[in-house]
């Protein structure tokens, strides 16, 4: 199967670290959709969509990108996040408007990364430190499962 990862990792790079410890047991494929937006990706299986967690959703170039972007029905997707505080899914939004699109969504992966937007920056941040080695072990063992779905 050829996978690719688009992410969009902003801030400390917490969404970067993931993916590229993805990337390697996943043999994968990385782009940046901060340096191109709207990448052709129609040659691979699996799409990757990753990102930091911006008030609850996954930031608007993962967004515009499951809704404008070159999936086809029939690729599968898998979806990761970073955020502050794990209370809920960050990709419920991004989630759904790939179903619309009969987008399967095989998985998704969350953990905490170091967050200092909005008012988090005023205290210094919260998750300092993340994704920790564990963290990134979690999302090699998410890829590897991956590769048997």
């Amino acid at each position: 199967m050829k996978t690719v990862i688009l992410y969009a990792s902003v801030h400390h790079s917490n969404t970067k670290k993931v993916v590229e410890a993805m990337r390697e047991e996943l043999s994968a494929d990385l782009m940046d959709l901060m340096e191109e937006p709207m990448p052709d990706v129609s040659g691979y299986d699996i799409v990757g969509l990753a990102s930091g967690s911006y008030f609850g959703k996954m930031h608007q170039r993962i967004q515009d990108f499951a809704v404008k972007g070159g999936l086809r029905s029939g690729q599968r997707a898998f979806l990761v996040c970073t955020c502050g505080m794990r209370y809920k899914d960050h990709t419920a939004s991004v989630k759904r408007i790939l179903r619309k699109r009969d987008i399967g969504v095989a998985n998704t992966f969350q953990c905490r990364g170091y967050d200092t937007y909005g008012v988090f920056g005023k205290i210094g941040g919260i998750a300092k430190g993340r994704p920790d080695r564990r963290d990134l072990e979690r999302a090699r063992e998410f890829a590897k499962r991956l590769n048997v779905l």
